[in-house]
């Protein structure tokens, strides 16, 4: 078994994109999007697990994300433009038809890419994703106000009145993120290197300058919203979620129950982006998966 690893730069959309590549595509080839957004492919670097069981796991920084090209401006940009990036990246590197993996941000991205070109993904897995960006937001909003008394009216009153700078503030935001997040104790150096160089621009593109945890969004994926076709998913498809993500089991639930014989994984000890909590039995359910994909293909 190889593990060879390979990384570049490839024109995509007439843009320079960075690449990675780890392992050889004796079971399949693993494409994998990030989240943020405006982070950068550290993020989905758990995913390389994959490579010991025969895959070849792609990964790459998305337009105006780490190392690959950053526009003058991303006035009009959309998940639809980064759906669009996400087959031509898969066309450029010649993957051929491949397995999608996407997590948080980057599983809503890994929905809308499956709806752009349905015939260009053998499976699809959502790893702490959405389908609607006001169902989200929603959730967000409601995990706050289950926080205690004292965090909920920090949040809301320094989110309010733009003052994000407080102690008491900062301290409740770390609380809500140690209970929602990934509930480790020492950041992972993946997660802190995916957050390094953090695109802000393209964030406000996307979804407004607003921050903090109750910003309303205002940018172009205000209203997204693939609720109504899911149905139109025919990849076998993984939904998976921490039980206590701050993308919650509600938003997941409702991928799965909108594409016909999807599978649902809830991980119970788990935040946000389960990959990095519960890390062995994410794989095994990603290579169980995998496994019933093939055999039922």
């Amino acid at each position: 078994m190889s593990l060879g690893f390979r990384e570049g730069f490839a024109r995509v959309l007439g843009h320079r994109l960075y690449w990675k590549s780890i392992g050889e595509s004796e079971q399949g080839t693993i494409l994998c999007l990030h989240g943020g957004p405006g982070g950068n492919h550290w993020f989905t670097m758990p995913m390389a697990d994959m490579a010991t069981l025969g895959f070849r796991v792609v990964m790459y920084d998305q337009f105006g994300c780490g190392l690959s090209d950053r526009p003058r401006s991303f006035e009009g940009y959309s998940i639809e433009s980064a759906a669009r990036e996400v087959d031509a990246v898969r066309r450029a590197l010649r993957l051929g038809r491949c397995h999608l993996w996407g997590s948080s941000y980057g599983g809503a991205l890994a929905l809308q890419a499956v709806l752009q070109s349905p015939k260009s993904f053998r499976t699809l897995i959502v790893s702490s994703g959405y389908a609607c960006a006001r169902q989200a937001e929603a959730e967000l909003a409601r995990l706050v106000r289950r926080l205690p008394r004292r965090d909920r009216s920090a949040i809301e009153s320094a989110e309010s009145r733009g003052r994000l700078n407080t102690a008491a503030y900062r301290a409740a935001v770390t609380k809500f993120y140690r209970l929602h997040g990934n509930g480790l104790p020492v950041r992972p150096y993946e997660v802190a290197l995916g957050f390094q160089g953090q695109n802000r621009e393209l964030q406000t593109a996307l979804f407004g300058p607003g921050e903090g945890i109750l910003a309303h969004s205002t940018g172009t994926m205000t209203d997204w919203d693939v609720r109504d076709q899911l149905g139109r998913i025919r990849a076998p498809t993984l939904v998976m979620v921490g039980r206590h993500d701050f993308i919650t089991p509600s938003c997941a639930r409702t991928i799965h129950l909108g594409i016909p014989g999807s599978k649902f994984v809830v991980f119970e000890n788990a935040g946000h982006e389960p990959a990095f909590k519960e890390r062995g039995r994410f794989m095994q359910v990603v290579r169980d998966f995998l496994a019933q994909a093939a055999n039922s293909s």
